[in-house]
């Protein structure tokens, strides 16, 4: 073989391996990607469970939660119940950022608890504006077109 037949050879070899690697890169990143979500939606369904067992384990906050529904909260309930919507919020702010670097959608942010239970709740509504200060203006907007319209007026 002349040596030019051995350089087109080659050549073509050495091609189709960089078609071949890029190939291979692009089904890891994928791959990674896939991880990447799965991971992210474990965590935030792990928090909103968490949130959840808190509730239905610790009787103080349980009450806390059912009394804006029949008379006034304590100073203690009212407190209570802020810290809880507060660590709510963070769990929601992930679910923000989430959706913003495009890991998930906003359906899966809203099926895996974004629209759950506690913000269909009138106290939410009501400690919003409190919390909301702790959050940039993206957030705030999110919560008070996606989240907040869920908090009835009364229970």
């Amino acid at each position: 073989m002349s040596n030019v037949r051995w350089k087109d050879l080659v050549e073509i070899i050495g091609t189709v391996s960089i078609i071949a690697t890029l190939v291979f890169v692009g089904l890891e990143i994928r791959q990674n990607t896939n991880a990447v979500r799965s991971a992210a939606v474990q965590d935030i369904s792990r928090w909103s469970y968490d949130a959840t067992i808190l509730l239905v384990e610790n009787t103080d906050l349980l009450e806390a939660r059912y009394t804006p529904c029949v008379s006034d909260l304590s100073e203690e309930q009212y407190i209570r119940m802020r810290a809880w919507y507060a660590a709510l919020l963070r769990v929601q702010l992930n679910r923000y950022y989430q959706i913003r670097l495009g890991i998930i959608d906003e359906q899966m942010a809203a099926s895996i608890g974004g629209k759950g239970a506690a913000y269909r709740h009138p106290f939410f509504a009501e400690i919003w504006p409190v919390l909301k200060v702790d959050f940039d203006k993206g957030f705030q907007d999110y919560v008070e077109i996606e989240v907040l319209p869920l908090s009835p007026e009364s229970c």
